[in-house]
């Protein structure tokens, strides 16, 4: 699993306040730890969610890597993006990411929570890979 981060610095307005994560997963086994969208989701969930834990010390409950994926994985719900929603997620977001691609021909895609005006996380799946976005703002 590949991943980057955009911080408000490398944004046309460095005053912009946003951030974005963008994921991708190839989709070359079977036996590792990312098998389905549920998976690749979990992960992703972690890798943006341990920035925010990692110095909170004793407000944060005592886990290991494996418990934190699992309960992320468990909590899941997964909300159906449609065809014209993924279109515009694409059309507002392609030229930001590149050299990262939006793919086409999507199998399922879908919100990882409920998104808000200031905070979206949609995941996709093709037949070659996986595929995360990952954007918030605090303007």
């Amino acid at each position: 699993m590949r991943y980057y981060v955009m911080e408000e610095d490398e944004f046309d307005s460095p005053s912009s306040e946003e951030m974005i994560y963008v994921f991708e997963h190839e989709r070359k086994n079977t036996w590792g730890e990312i098998r389905s969208l549920e998976d690749f989701t979990a992960k992703c969930l972690f890798i943006e969610l341990r920035n925010h834990y990692m110095y909170q010390k004793d407000a944060v409950e005592d886990m290991d890597v494996f418990e934190l994926e699992g309960k992320l994985r468990e909590e899941l719900s997964l909300q159906e993006v449609t065809g014209d929603e993924w279109l515009q997620l694409k059309e507002e977001f392609s030229e930001q990411i590149k050299p990262f691609i939006f793919p086409d021909n999507i199998i399922r895609c879908a919100y990882a929570y409920e998104p808000d005006w200031n905070d979206r996380f949609f995941v996709a799946e093709t037949e070659e890979k996986y595929f995360g976005l990952y954007w918030c703002t605090t303007a």
